[in-house]
């Protein structure tokens, strides 16, 4: 498909699902589809000319920015003061469907929180959306045939939503838990661990229009003082100072029917969604498969030379010996992930540098101030104060 071809389909399938979703005919026939399983491998990203890898900066959706920013203006906090704050201008933001940096989302979310005085921003945020507001992934789960089905698909297009959000499904026996990550820049920060399990959830009820309630909730921060909103929108058992943002779900519940499914709608935007996912494009090197693993597994401790082997397939001695076919080591991989992800959060602010440390994956903090004056010649302290 060409790029012009590309923008005139996708407003259409926006008008097709809304006619679905309000009851009105579509007037056009799709091909069918089975809902997608989960996702656990990146397609490989396009290379440029002469082979080398296009890098490109981690985006995510226009739209996201655009709720927060709806979210804040309802509070009075001046528009054009948080994109200041985040550095991104309206033309960035006239198009929902394009993509913008996420270092500029992350800014946001902070500014956000910064101007509105509710610490429980986003939950409240992510209790009003609506599927349609996710655009295409949000019409892919609306229209399928079951809850499960639209988690499915949830876990196969999260990075049309956000390159750094990974949604993973864990069945136990008479029940799932749905997991979701980001990166660490946000993977502790409440008002945006708040808004990404609320917004979850709240798309489960509107899809199945019935009032699902967890068995459990995961939350990565200390328990608030006040829990009181928390506990009338999940109805469950909260844990707050968890490894995950998670909640745990009765298979019966992700067996619920999808008031608007449509199969035939439902195979025309997979097609739809499948190709902008081919238009991401994914890791091509073995390098950049290790550092996505150990990323989503850092603040847990990171998977070890074995355990990453174990998820590629191959063996530690295979895996030692493709990297250094790279010109790399398993070692410098994670030593360079660390120091690239300590920057930003030491810089933020946000976090003290224990939690910094937990964050990269070290169980002693005297281990990463030691790693970062090796990185840099000075504490994590004295790059925080020369930062601020």
């Amino acid at each position: 498909m060409r790029r012009g071809d590309e923008q005139s389909a996708l407003p259409c399938s926006g008008a097709l699902a809304d006619a679905r979703l309000s009851g009105r005919p579509s007037g056009r026939g799709c091909p069918d589809s089975t809902a997608p399983g989960l996702h656990t491998v990146r397609a490989p990203r396009p290379l440029e000319s002469g082979g080398r890898r296009r890098v490109k900066e981690p985006s995510g959706l226009a739209r996201v920015a655009l709720m927060h920013l709806a979210h804040a203006a309802r509070w009075g906090v001046p528009r054009a003061e948080l994109l200041r704050e985040a550095r991104l201008d309206e033309e960035q933001l006239r198009d929902p469907d394009a993509r913008v940096p996420r270092a500029a989302l992350v800014r946001l979310w902070h500014a956000v929180a910064s101007h509105v005085p509710d610490p429980a921003l986003g939950l409240h945020l992510g209790t009003a959306v609506r599927a349609r507001e996710f655009g295409l992934v949000g019409y892919t789960m609306a229209l399928s045939q079951t809850v499960a089905a639209a988690l499915q698909r949830l876990t196969r297009y999260d990075r049309l939503l956000s390159d750094a959000l990974v949604v993973e499904l864990e069945a136990e026996a008479e029940a799932t838990w749905v997991r979701l990550d980001v990166e660490p820049a946000l993977r502790a920060f409440r008002p945006a661990a708040d808004f990404r399990l609320a917004a979850v959830l709240a798309l489960c009820r509107e899809i199945a229009a019935a009032p699902i309630a967890p068995l459990t909730v995961q939350l990565p921060y200390r328990r608030p003082e006040d829990v009181r909103a928390y506990e009338r929108f999940y109805r469950a058992p909260l844990e707050f100072g968890a490894l995950a943002t998670a909640f745990l779900l009765r298979n019966d519940d992700l067996a619920r029917p999808v008031v608007s499914s449509d199969a035939t709608l439902t195979g025309y935007l997979d097609h739809l969604a499948e190709q902008r996912l081919a238009a991401l494009g994914g890791e091509d090197t073995l390098h950049d498969q290790v550092r996505q693993l150990l990323w989503s597994e850092l603040s847990a401790g990171g998977p070890g030379l074995d355990g990453v082997g174990r998820m590629l397939g191959m063996s530690p001695r295979t895996l030692q010996r493709r990297l250094r076919e790279e010109g790399t080591t398993f070692s410098a991989v994670l030593t360079q992930l660390r120091h690239d992800l300590a920057l930003p959060l030491l810089g933020d602010g946000q976090l003290a540098v224990a939690e910094v440390a937990f964050l990269l994956g070290y169980e002693d903090p005297s281990a990463f101030h030691r790693a970062f004056r090796r990185w840099s010649g000075r504490s994590p302290r004295a790059f925080r104060r020369a930062s601020g």
